[in-house]
């Protein structure tokens, strides 16, 4: 999970210049970069003291990388428009085959590998392939199931390698070509095709929004945070199985929240918000007041 590296992070929402849209992050970062997310929007993540004239020029400088980025993101959102959506029973078709198939492999490179798991979980994610945790616990997408085979494989071995090294460095790598030799082939397969599987997935009711908002904890202060869906999420914080910061200043309450049709949107107003200071917040809050009462989502004294 990609999480704000320090809440001195606050952002300039889409600049414009002379050829493309852009936002800014900034934070404690050492660099500054460009990134293009899937939906076609730029980001650009600088540090706190690089000026806009610099961040500008920086833009410019790589207009032609920017636009040729943009192109084949475009055109890769046209072949998605044309994927089927798989059905929820198909869904569960997989989720079935993939109990029988993975479990086995599983148990056929770990004993190759000499590594030992406890669990192992199928789920349907549209965020990623497989994952393993501290406690050696590994998850695998079900949609494996419509990949090559040796693409299933090298998931499985990917997953089972950070049992021994919980990162991407180079020992991690040594560990999976031990498997694997070829590994490289596959992991080109799934980037260059996983994202046409992953956009079949039906859509879940309510994920089709996305929410910055702003929670007072029980010591008057606030936490900011960003969701997909609002009204689970507030029902975490609330029950105690929220952020660790919330969990310690119980009873929260919403005081603040936008809605927005793009992550990418709703996470750098989630930035902004942290970049305010307590009178900003609470003047904010003023200008929010009335529409939050009149959902009848919050009550604010």
């Amino acid at each position: 999970m990609i999480k704000s590296s320090t809440i001195y992070e606050w952002v300039r929402m889409m600049t414009e210049n002379n050829f493309v849209k852009y936002s800014v992050i900034r934070s404690r970062r050492k660099t500054i970069a460009v990134e293009i997310n899937s939906d076609g929007t730029v980001i650009v993540r600088a540090p706190l003291n690089i000026t806009d004239a610099y961040i500008e020029e920086f833009v410019k400088e790589r207009k032609t990388w920017i636009e040729e980025h943009l192109e084949k993101v475009i055109e890769k959102n046209k072949r998605l428009g044309d994927v089927k959506k798989l059905s929820v029973q198909e869904v569960e078709r997989l989720k079935k085959l993939a109990k029988s198939v993975i479990p086995t492999k599983v148990a056929y490179y770990s004993r190759l590998l000499g590594i030992k798991y406890n669990n192992i979980t199928i789920r349907a994610q549209k965020s990623r392939w497989g994952s393993c945790s501290s406690k050696k616990n590994l998850n695998f997408n079900c949609l494996l199931m419509l990949t090559p085979d040796k693409v299933t494989d090298y998931v499985v071995i990917h997953e089972l390698c950070h049992i021994k090294q919980m990162n991407h460095s180079g020992k991690f790598w040594e560990l999976v070509e031990l498997a694997m030799p070829d590994y490289k082939i596959y992991k080109k397969w799934l980037s260059e095709n996983g994202n046409i599987l992953i956009y079949s997935l039906p859509d879940k009711e309510g994920n089709d929004k996305h929410y910055a908002y702003m929670l007072r904890c029980a010591d008057n202060s606030f936490y900011i945070g960003y969701t997909n869906n609002l009204e689970n999420r507030i029902k975490m914080h609330s029950s105690g199985r929220g952020a660790k910061y919330t969990r310690a200043r119980l009873p929260i309450e919403l005081i603040y929240y936008e809605e927005y049709d793009s992550k990418t949107e709703a996470m750098s107003r989630e930035a902004s918000l942290k970049s305010l200071n307590r009178r900003q917040k609470i003047n904010l809050l003023d200008d929010k007041k009335n529409a939050l009462l009149a959902k009848g989502i919050a009550h604010i004294p």
